[in-house]
């Protein structure tokens, strides 16, 4: 791996880093309050806003399934940097047209596009595990997902503020230019090596299909589904549930302080798992983190106060932080170094499936059922990934996983 030698990945690896931390700053700015912004553009009740802002959640998410592994094709056919590129200049365009949404079928329209334009995680994931040695990946895995963690702590943080005092239009804008940020430095920062793969090493879409039901790569896109259908249940139901338990206060802010408080813990514990996955197995941390997180969404079933399910939220931080790093690092170390746009393009779509139901599950039950019932559904879920990865991945394998 000639873009390895020397210090020139680890370079890229800080390049990307920063552009990352920017874009997710930037995507958190809007999750504490578009189910607020839904409520009060259609004019809507607490229930009927839960519905429509799984919905919108929804779109997102299936979008991004559908086209997410005919990007991974094209990465590894034109190279891994241009579909950063496209996924975080297409994020800015689609996030910053929200601004001037007429109705809420504008928003599930954007929704839609701009899943199927951006995916800037999985993007990024495949750049740095295709210029990183792989005994390094677990390491640049956490670098990356500590960039995650830290936007999807300060963007809820500011952004939920910025909703309240400055309005929904401006805190759309000052997303896409922040999107538009992180894509100018991928643009002028990084450098990319890429060797076109030779016509007969070309990947079509028949043996993308073929891969992702295969025994070695299927239980890995299973487990990559609940992992994320789980916490997007609860996703469009929290500002709701913050702004049910005080009508008076202020629930954007209220929300992203939550979110704020577990993006920074999970940040911390992606930096540690980075480092502890070169030591431990990869399927053992995953498994801990996985039971952890199973648990920590049991106590805000009972929480009756704003505070009580800040904290709840924000403690779920302490085990959830290690769950994207060493899913992704799987992944990566699952097919050789010419296929890591196709595998993390199959992740991103079984990601993007969870994204997608996760939303639209949790905006249903939280109507019918109540809101804080949700979480009981994720508590379900994440026991239920527990235990596939226990069942279905090997114990070891040529990575020595």
């Amino acid at each position: 791996m000639s873009e390895s030698s020397g210090n020139t990945w680890q370079r890229n690896l800080w390049a990307i880093f920063v552009a990352e931390l920017l874009v997710m700053i930037g995507f958190s700015f809007v999750f504490p309050f578009l189910p607020l912004y839904i409520e009060k553009l259609g004019h809507y009740t607490v229930q009927q806003a839960s519905v429509w802002a799984g919905i919108a959640e929804g779109a997102g998410g299936i979008g991004m399934f559908i086209s997410s592994p005919i990007w991974g094709i094209l990465a590894d056919r034109y190279g891994k940097k241009p579909m950063v590129l496209r996924a975080m200049f297409g994020g800015a365009i689609t996030v910053a047209l929200l601004a001037i949404a007429p109705n809420v079928a504008f928003i599930l329209g954007m929704r839609f596009i701009q899943g199927v334009f951006s995916g800037t995680v999985a993007a990024a994931s495949a750049l740095v595990a295709s210029m990183t040695p792989s005994n390094k990946r677990p390491f640049a895995m956490g670098v990356l997902m500590t960039a995650i963690y830290i936007g999807n702590s300060v963007g809820p943080l500011i952004g939920g503020y910025a909703a309240d005092k400055l309005g929904f239009t401006i805190t759309f804008i000052i997303t896409g230019a922040l999107l538009a940020s992180g894509g100018l430095i991928i643009l002028f920062m990084v450098k990319e090596k890429f060797e076109p793969p030779k016509a007969k090493e070309k990947v079509f879409l028949k043996s993308v299909i073929k891969m992702a039901g295969s025994p070695q790569i299927l239980p890995l896109l299973v487990i990559q589904f609940c992992l994320y259908a789980g916490p997007n249940m609860v996703a469009p139901i929290i500002p709701l549930l913050m702004q049910q338990l005080n009508p008076l206060g202020d629930a954007a802010t209220a929300a992203g302080i939550a979110i704020a408080i577990a993006g920074a813990m999970a940040g911390i514990i992606a930096t540690i798992v980075g480092r502890l996955g070169e030591r431990v197995p990869i399927k053992t941390i995953l498994m801990v983190c996985c039971f952890g997180t199973a648990l920590a969404y049991i106590p805000p079933l009972f929480v009756t106060t704003v505070p009580q399910l800040t904290v709840f939220i924000g403690l779920r931080g302490l085990v959830n932080g290690g769950i994207t790093t060493t899913s992704y690092t799987l992944l990566s170390l699952s097919v050789p170094e010419n296929k890591q746009g196709i595998i993390f393009g199959l992740g991103q779509s079984a990601t993007s499936l969870g994204n997608g139901i996760g939303p639209l599950v949790g905006g249903a039950l939280g109507s019918s059922i109540g809101l804080k019932h949700v979480f009981a559904f994720t508590t379900a879920m994440y026991l239920l990934a527990t235990v596939l990865i226990i069942f279905t991945l090997p114990k070891k394998s040529r990575q020595s996983l």
